[in-house]
């Protein structure tokens, strides 16, 4: 139960960040604009540089990165394939792409962050990269198949400022670099604001929505694909490796099953806003899914993750 109330306390306090969001954009002038890029060219940099270069990484480390790449571009072919038989237009375009995705950053790392130690947090930071790689990549190519190229929008992807921190991290890290006590303090700072902003940015990307409509077939089906298929695909890897590869560890088990647990990705609204893929049921389904996983991810952490202990 330690678990439970952690996690519940966790999910609950950053629904609270997106109602404060969602509220200064009503009634105040903060800008979306500004937050997002304080928060893209500086904070999430600097948290995920200060990641790897806190832990001992290894190179057979980085192959989470492909594997959850991997997993989330077979989730998001599939769910193309599947809607595709119930949708012909781009309803299956923006639900591919919330498919192989989820909020893994702004609302899941600060539980990993309480949960795990450096080893394990590397780890779900590595399959988070992955994870947004896919997203960066196959998502937006669902997205923008039309409008941009595979090649174009892998060339967005190199030049994120995030990444390249990470990988920055990563070179160190496996060089032997560790930061020196002195930083932790600011590290902590940052973690906090990059989970504060993060959550305070999709309640102004959420009061950007002049209406909400809720189409029961289009949330059902993204609620499929985000807590039936995507955890689904997790653990049958995750069985596979335990019983036959034997490849990982349990720490790689439970930065998995935490990774898997995520709602939809708040950037699904970003983007079906910029292509206008029914932008208002886009929305209403990922204020719905953050609400869901106020009980689900608590649930889901308290059954599948092994020998976490809370204080």
């Amino acid at each position: 139960m330690a678990v439970f109330s952690l996690v519940f306390l966790k999910v609950l306090s950053s629904l609270l960040s997106v109602l404060i969001g969602f509220l200064s954009s009503k009634f105040t002038n903060v800008e979306k604009d500004s937050i997002a890029s304080l928060l893209f060219y500086f904070v999430a940099p600097i948290v995920f540089f200060a990641i790897p270069t806190s832990a001992q990484l290894t190179f057979s480390s980085l192959g989470i990165s492909a594997l959850t790449f991997t997993l989330c571009t077979i989730l998001s072919l599939f769910s193309y394939w599947l809607y595709g038989k119930i949708w012909q237009d781009s309803h299956r375009n923006i639900l591919a792409l919330s498919a192989g995705t989820g909020n893994s950053g702004y609302v899941v790392l600060p539980i990993a962050a309480a949960l795990f130690d450096d080893h394990t947090l590397s780890i779900y930071a590595l399959g988070l990269i992955g994870i947004s790689i896919c997203e960066a990549s196959v998502g937006c190519y669902f997205c923008a198949r039309s409008v941009g190229t595979f090649k174009q929008s892998v060339l967005r992807v190199a030049k994120l400022p995030l990444l390249n921190a990470f990988f920055l991290g990563c070179a160190m890290s496996l060089l032997g670099f560790h930061l020196p006590d002195f930083f932790d303090d600011f590290i902590s700072n940052m973690k906090g604001a990059f989970s504060i902003l993060g959550m305070v940015t999709i309640g102004l990307a959420l009061s950007s929505i002049k209406e909400f409509d809720f189409d029961i077939k289009f949330t059902a089906a993204a609620f499929a694909s985000k807590f039936l298929f995507y955890p689904a695909l997790f653990n049958i890897f995750i069985l596979l490796d335990r019983f036959y590869f034997k490849w990982l560890d349990v720490n790689y088990y439970n930065a998995l099953q935490l990774l898997c647990v995520a709602p939809m990705a708040t950037n699904t609204i970003v983007l079906a806003s910029l292509y206008k893929i029914y932008p208002e049921k886009v929305a209403t389904a990922v204020l719905l899914s953050l609400l869901f996983v106020l009980l689900y991810m608590p649930i889901m952490a308290m059954i599948f993750l092994e020998g976490i202990l809370t204080t």
